[in-house]
Parts: C-alpha cells; structure tokens; sequence
C-alpha cells in the first residue's frame, strides 16, 4: 500500500479501502478552513477593487475640476478688458462692438457668464453693495437698482461679484 502523508492526515491511495470517519472530520475541517480563507481573501480583493474604483473615480473628478478652473486665471486677465469695451460702448464707439462680441463669445464657450443682478434681491455672494438709493417702492428695498461694475461667474463659481447699489425703502 502506497502512503501519501500530509501533516497528521494520512490517505491510503487503495481504492478498496475506507477513509476513516476521523480522517473525514480532519478533512472537511480543513476544506472548511480553506474556504473561509479563501472567502476572506476574495472579500479583502473585492474591497481592494471598490476602493481602487473609487480612487479612480475622484482622481476624474479632481481632475475635471481642475480643467474647468485652470482658465481662472486667463479669464480673470481679460475680465478688465470686457470693462474696458463696456466702458468704450457705453460712450458711443459702436466700431468694437464685433470685437466685443467675438470676446464674450469665446468667454462665454469657456464658461464665463455675466451674472444678471438688476432687480434682484441682494445677496453678499453675488454682489458688492458700494451704495444705496432712496426708493419710494417697498418691492425695490434691498433689491438692486444700479450696476456700476459688472460681475461675472466660471462654471457656475463666482469670480467677481457685481458692484452695485440697492434700493432702500423710505417712507413719507
């Protein structure tokens, strides 16, 4: 008889004889054993492979971001220069609204927008009160009633508040 030894386990490679109930017990203690190390290695593999998704995902995210605020900066250069055309229409020189026009328009692909604020109740997150006029209307106190800067948004984030003045009720 051929004798395979495996620690203290001992199978008998003769077909003809019976494993032993003992060594049966020892057997499916270690299949057991086994297959609950193999069950935490899978789980601690499936975790690792969550967290690595996870990962990934708020490096796109980061890295998204990142893109969009990456043109703050150029951005904010050329804000002066559309207060500087502004300025220039206002006065009557009609010749650079083209130019005007191609500059907000570029602006604006890159996710600059001009916030609309006249008429709107004040808010310190958008808007930079340098003033406020006498209004005779209740509906018109705290809401704004003069631009004197335009203020602008990137991709939804303020960069520049507009500077403004608000009404503020006076009664008789």
């Amino acid at each position: 008889m051929n004798k395979e030894e495996n620690d203290d386990i001992v199978i008998e490679d003769d077909p003809d004889s019976a494993v032993s109930a003992e060594v049966q017990k020892k057997l499916q203690g270690r299949i057991r054993q086994a297959e609950a190390k193999a069950k935490e290695y899978l789980d601690g593999w499936q975790r690792s492979q969550a967290d690595f998704v996870n990962l990934r995902k708020r490096d796109e995210e980061a890295k998204a971001e990142f893109i969009k605020f990456a043109q703050l900066s150029l951005v904010g250069e050329l804000i002066p220069v559309l207060d500087s055309f502004n300025i220039a229409l206002s006065q009557g020189h009609k010749d650079f609204e083209p130019l005007y026009n191609q500059l907000v328009t570029v602006l604006k692909a890159n996710g600059l927008e001009e916030l609309e604020v006249l008429g709107k109740a004040f808010s310190p997150h958008e808007h930079e009160a340098l003033g406020t006029l006498h209004t005779a209307k209740q509906e018109d106190d705290h809401k704004v009633l003069e631009v004197l800067q335009k203020g602008y948004k990137l991709n939804g984030k303020v960069i520049r508040p507009a500077k403004v003045k608000i009404g503020e009720f006076i009664t008789n």
